[in-house]
């Protein structure tokens, strides 16, 4: 009896942290609903959400103009990507990575840090 709910109890833990590596990634539009959220907060509220930080997202990353490597999808939401590292030769395009960090700009602009940018094929 013990060694079947031992089992049971492996199995559910195995299932569960299946279940969250499987999630889809986040959009771009995920990013904005939680930015301006954040914006609505106050002082100690100013907490970037759990929803957001180390969970992935899938970006279509344009690069800013004069020779600056960071990146954006919609200038005019003015939310910028940082790659923290990126492979060779990368300039932008569809990527799929971990949000590692969050800062508030000037005037309500923010920029994520994303762990790794590398340009997706699908």
């Amino acid at each position: 009896m013990k060694i079947a709910l031992c089992i049971a109890a492996a199995v559910s833990i195995v299932t569960v942290g299946h279940a969250i590596a499987q999630q889809a990634p986040l959009t771009y539009t995920d990013l904005v609903r939680e930015a301006r959220k954040y914006e609505k907060l106050e002082g100690g509220e100013r907490i970037v959400s759990n929803k957001v930080l180390f969970h992935t997202v899938r970006l279509d990353l344009k690069p800013f103009s004069g020779g600056s490597k960071d990146y954006y999808v919609k200038k005019a939401d003015e939310i910028g990507f940082i790659c923290q590292t990126s492979s060779t030769g990368f300039k932008g395009g569809t990527v799929v990575a971990e949000i590692v960090k969050h800062e508030e700009g000037a005037e309500g602009s923010h920029f994520y840090t994303l762990k790794n940018c590398t340009t997706v094929t699908k």
